[in-house]
């Protein structure tokens, strides 16, 4: 070995403890924020995401869902406006997030990009997103598509979020909710 790296030797290194290597455990259920992307009176990423919301429950999660009606267009408001607070507030809490776009025009829809545009990509130096698992769906008013996932899967990427890679998209999604609003079997 050279001189100017001298070897290291056995007693000058202290032993490290496995258990000092393991991540915290968590002293509370999952968190995970459920947004969706439509504000019509029968919406069924809305009535996915109470879908979705009943899965994580049953799995332990203390799940909340973001209600969009309300919130501004990005710049339309300042960052102070109630719905805003309230949405960063939400992503604040939250250690996953469940994103549910309708497909519109081949797209997510606007009021699914406004929600996203809203979270700050950066408090001081760390994105609130970051290192938080996401997972994507969408609905769609006829054949199955993914471009809406695929859309919401880069995003949660810029946003520096761990997107799992299992997607769901609900081709014609009025066929596959019940007149409780339930999705059928």
């Amino acid at each position: 070995m050279s001189d100017t790296f001298p070897a290291l030797h056995d007693q000058h290194l202290k032993p490290i403890a496995p258990e000092s290597l393991r991540p915290a455990f968590s002293t509370h259920k999952p968190r995970i924020l459920i947004l969706y992307g439509s504000l019509r009176e029968v919406s069924y990423s809305r009535l996915l995401s109470f879908e979705v919301r009943r899965l994580l429950e049953r799995l332990g999660c203390e799940v909340r869902i973001f209600d969009p009606a309300g919130l501004p267009l990005p710049d339309e408001a300042p960052v102070s406006h109630p719905k805003v607070n309230e949405l960063r507030e939400l992503t604040q809490w939250s250690e996953g997030h469940v994103w549910i776009s309708p497909e519109r025009h081949g797209a997510m829809t606007g009021i699914m990009k406004a929600q996203i545009d809203w979270i700050p990509l950066s408090i001081g130096s760390v994105r609130p997103t970051q290192g938080k698992t996401l997972a994507v769906m969408e609905v769609s008013g006829g054949s199955q598509s993914f471009n809406a996932v695929n859309q919401l899967r880069i995003l949660g990427r810029w946003m520096r979020m761990l997107t799992i890679p299992n997607q769901s998209s609900v081709a014609k999604a009025f066929q596959e909710f019940d007149a409780d609003g339930r999705m059928k079997p």
